[in-house]
């Protein structure tokens, strides 16, 4: 069986949770399938959801941008994010 990723109160599945997989090999197999994420971050009460590519490397995901990008240089802060993965 495959490892789990913890679940946490931010990461626990309320709506129709037999659906979601907290198992590490499926999430990864889901992040290396797919081009784009959406990065969903807040500076000054105001909310921001940048389409981007990335990448995973083990554990890690690395976002794509440039240094001088508001998303990067907010990120940059270690400010709280949301990235959202889809696949067609």
């Amino acid at each position: 069986m495959s490892e789990q990723i913890a679940v946490t109160a931010r990461t626990k599945l309320k709506r129709i949770p037999k659906r979601g997989n907290f198992e590490r090999e499926t999430i990864y197999k889901i992040l290396d399938e797919a081009i784009v994420c959406h990065v969903g971050f807040a500076v000054d009460n105001q909310p921001f959801v940048i389409p981007t590519s990335f990448a995973r490397i083990g554990d890690r995901l690395v976002i794509h941008g440039s240094a001088a990008s508001r998303m990067m240089r907010s990120l940059s802060k270690e400010i709280e994010v949301c990235v959202t993965v889809t696949l067609n």
